[in-house]
Parts: C-alpha cells; sequence; structure tokens
C-alpha cells in the first residue's frame, strides 16, 4: 500500500485538488472519508493535542456544545481512517490524505504524530506539496484570513509565507526523499492545472478535464468592505453550530461585488521582501527555481498601501453593497411572513442605530 500526503501549501488550488478527488472515484484509489474533501479539521482533530483542539479555527466558532463531542468524534474518525487504510492495505491500493493544515508551522507536533501513525500501515510514504510566490500568497492569505475571521488589521509582515518554516519540517519527519515540492505556477505544472499535475505525479490518470479551480478569491472591493466589517463591525459572529455556514452566505453576497484584483503596493510589500530575503532563498534552493511574482496578464488590480486604502475602497463601494442587500432580501426563502418580520426587523436597527445599539 502506498499513502500519498497533500498539505498544500494554503491557496494553491488545494479546493480544487481536494473536490476532485472527493468527488470522482479511480481504480486502485483511496480519497480518505471525511465530511468534506479538506481533511484539515481531520488531520487536528486526529492529531493535535485534545487540549487545544477547541482553539482551532475550525472548530473555534462552533461554541461549547461541539466541543464536548470532540473527544467522541475523535475516537469515531479514527476509526473511520483505520477502516480505510485497512481496505487499501487489503486491496493494494494508495490512500489519499490532504490537508493544507498540516504545512502550518503551528502544527509541528501533529505532523509528527501523524506521520507515526501512517508508518504502522506503510513506509511507502509520498508528500507532494506546492509553493505559492509571495506576494500572491499574502494578499490571498490576508483575503482568507478575513473571510476566517481571525484577522481584523492589515499587517503585511505576518502574511509572509515562511516557506522554511512550513516545509523543513516535512523533510525532517519524512526524509527529504519523500517530499516532493513543486512551484504552483501554471507554465510548471501538468496541463497548465493544478488538479491535473497532482494526479499525473501520483500515477493517476484523469479520463475528463477537471473542473476549474475552487475558492476562488474575493475582489479587491469585496476584500476592502470584509475588512470594514471586521475591523469596525460586530466581525465573525460566532458560538453557534451553524456560526460557519452563516459567515459562508455572509461572505457569498459580498462575493459579487467589483472585480478588481487586490494587491500590495510596494511601499507597503517591499519591506516585507527584503526581511524575508533568506527565506525566498531557502525555497528557491528547493525548490531549484525562481519563485518571483509577476504580474497577471490582463488583470485590473488594486494596490493597497494601507488599512486607509481599504477603508476609502469601502466608502466607495456602497451603492454596489446596498444592491448585494437588496438581493440577499429577495432571495430569501423562507415563509412570506418570517421574510417581512425578519425585513421590519432590518429596518427596526437601521432606524435605531444614529440613537442606540438596540
Amino acid at each position: 500500500m502506498k499513502i500519498v500526503i497533500h498539505p498544500g501549501m494554503h491557496k494553491t488550488g488545494s479546493s480544487a485538488i481536494q473536490d476532485h478527488f472527493f468527488k470522482t472515484a479511480y481504480p486502485g484509489l483511496r480519497y480518505a472519508r471525511w465530511n468534506s474533501g479538506n481533511h484539515s479539521a481531520m488531520f487536528v482533530l486526529l492529531f493535535q493535542e485534545p487540549e487545544l483542539l477547541a482553539e482551532y479555527h475550525g472548530f473555534k466558532p462552533r461554541g461549547p456544545e461541539f466541543y464536548a463531542r470532540l473527544p467522541q468524534m475523535r475516537e469515531d474518525w479514527r476509526a473511520s481512517l483505520t477502516e480505510d487504510l485497512t481496505r487499501a492495505q487489503a486491496a493494494g491500493e494508495t490512500l489519499v490524505f490532504s490537508a493544507e493544515d498540516i504545512s502550518g508551522p503551528q502544527f509541528h507536533g501533529a505532523v509528527g504524530r501523524m506521520a507515526a501513525f501512517f508508518r504502522e500501515w506503510s513506509e511507502d510514504i509520498t508528500v507532494l506539496a506546492y509553493a505559492r510566490r509571495p506576494l500572491s500568497y499574502a494578499t490571498s492569505a490576508f483575503q482568507e484570513r478575513l473571510k476566517g475571521g481571525t484577522v481584523e488589521t492589515l499587517e503585511a509582515e505576518k502574511l509572509w509565507p515562511f516557506y522554511k518554516a512550513r516545509f523543513a519540517r516535512l523533510d525532517e519527519v519524512f526524509g527529504r526523499e519523500r517530499v516532493i515540492l513543486k512551484p504552483y505556477d501554471r507554465e510548471h505544472l501538468s496541463g497548465g492545472d493544478v488538479v491535473r499535475d497532482f494526479a499525473t505525479t501520483i500515477g493517476v490518470e484523469m479520463a475528463t478535464a477537471p473542473a476549474s479551480e475552487a475558492n476562488t478569491s474575493l475582489s479587491a472591493e469585496s476584500t476592502a468592505l470584509l475588512f470594514a466589517q471586521r475591523r469596525l463591525g460586530k466581525g465573525f459572529v460566532t458560538g453557534f453550530d451553524k456560526a460557519q455556514a452563516a459567515n459562508r452566505a455572509f461572505i457569498d453576497a459580498l462575493r459579487g461585488i467589483g472585480s478588481s484584483k487586490l494587491t500590495f503596493s510596494d511601499s507597503l510589500w517591499g519591506s516585507v521582501l527584503e526581511k524575508n530575503r533568506a527565506d525566498l532563498d531557502w525555497i528557491e534552493d528547493r525548490l531549484g527555481m525562481p519563485l518571483r511574482d509577476t504580474p497577471t496578464p490582463n488583470a485590473i488590480a488594486i494596490a493597497i498601501s494601507g488599512e486607509e486604502d481599504l477603508f476609502r475602497l469601502a466608502e466607495e463601494n456602497q451603492p454596489a453593497l446596498e444592491t448585494a442587500l437588496l438581493s440577499t432580501l429577495h432571495r430569501d426563502q423562507r415563509p412570506a411572513l418570517d421574510r417581512t418580520v425578519s425585513t421590519l426587523e432590518l429596518l427596526r436597527r437601521l432606524s435605531y442605530d444614529p440613537y442606540s445599539s438596540l
């Protein structure tokens, strides 16, 4: 039996890889079962220290009732993965486990425990990861952290990918000869597509063209609006089991606003790049090729120099926000009286705002 571990990194088409192999069966390949194609929460659930589970960004918003179920979930999903491995071993299959959080520097201990667990089943383990250009990664990571409610300030230095911290641990735990690290660059991907490249690298022949990459980035305009809400509004409201679904619905309502690409200006990013030059040298040496940012052809980009630029852009898109609000009201599928009362309460809150926080 062969085991393939895909640790991302984040923002390298991982969602497209996960969606494809979660939904598409291939002879001789077994994709580990989970609630979705992304095994990140499963990785943390099974291999992170139990006392730290409630702090995980995928679990924290869901509240105390969910936390109380985590020990039983850990036991149940460990049994599920064990069953998948048993079946893969009996059939001589390749098992795929895909979780971007494996490459997160904060999960070094969990990576070691995961490696020990999988080695109980097979020594034939391949780690296949992709590395994204630094500025491209940083802008996308900023958007993703805003969506997840984990940031409400723009601190560019914290958005650096920290390549060595992500990948050197994998080399150490699995052996560099077992870690395949590739640039997330269409020119270097099989067929110009990360899903096809992943399949080709692990020896899977794809019969059909993969779907376009999932998890499309927000526009600069919708990012600015989300930043204003996170920074000046109530942020990511949590504490109930469906908090993540509600947050996704809110972000989807903003997603249609604007079409410009977000980037950081030279005045904001230049010093970050210079400070991390040694880390960039490390990843380029590891890849055996440059990993430098280049402008996206035909893209209309808005370069942000700081938080004031984001606030200004949010203000400029107030009319589009009002249109999105009306569209959301019109799409409400609840019974007519429920929709009416909900709309009345929204109108009441807007009317009350100048006078009270109630």
